[in-house]
């Protein structure tokens, strides 16, 4: 029997992956954690035949989580279902020894044949990240697309809060928002929290 491990903080997104697994690969365990932590503890535990990973983790960005679980486990079978199109963080994923990578919002069929060829030892990578990748403007910056809470927290790092006042003013924890604030360098490809706030301000992410 397949075991498939599912890291992905959406419920919905989990749910989704975990039926049409069930529904395409049976007979196939499958087992779903929100955390890259809780997913490293897992396979820790137990062996797995194929990862389904998001890169816009909570905890650890999916690139970091990658590299451990490959490092710890070379013949762990790694596949990226991501929302987020960038080239930088496509490539930094392949670099981190991802063995494919789709979009989320790919069609069906595109996420079952990923899955299966990964499954069978083969790379895959999407359609759309092709394109991706093939992009001749490689100089172009590429706007990221940011959730609700993470402008809430870009916004008052660029009103120069600290990541404990940021957490007391959205009652989030100090660990969750500095975890916003590592999924922002990491979307935006920069080295600190003052090239992140410089290129918002930039390009009208923030007033």
């Amino acid at each position: 029997m397949r075991k498939v491990l599912i890291v992905e903080d959406h419920p919905l997104v989990s749910i989704s992956l975990n039926s049409l697994i069930q529904a395409t690969f049976s007979p196939v365990e499958c087992e779903s954690v929100s955390t890259a932590h809780k997913g490293l503890a897992w396979l820790n535990g137990h062996c797995a035949d194929i990862v389904l990973l998001d890169i816009n983790l909570p905890d650890m960005s999916g690139i970091d989580f990658c590299k451990t679980a490959k490092c710890r486990f070379p013949s762990l079978k790694i596949l990226a279902i991501t929302s987020m199109a960038q080239r930088h963080i496509v490539e930094q994923m392949f670099d981190a020894g991802a063995d494919g990578l789709v979009l989320k919002n790919a069609d069906i069929e595109e996420i079952v044949a990923a899955i299966g060829e990964v499954l069978n030892g083969r790379k895959f990578v999407g359609s759309q990240v092709k394109e991706l990748l093939n992009s001749r403007n490689k100089g172009t910056f590429e706007i990221p697309m940011l959730t609700r809470r993470e402008i809430d927290v870009l916004k008052l790092i660029a009103d120069g809060l600290t990541n404990a006042e940021i957490a007391e003013k959205l009652f989030l924890s100090t660990s969750t928002v500095d975890s916003h604030r590592k999924n922002m360098l990491m979307k935006f490809n920069v080295p600190n929290t003052a090239a992140l706030v410089k290129l918002a301000v930039t390009n009208d992410l923030i007033g």
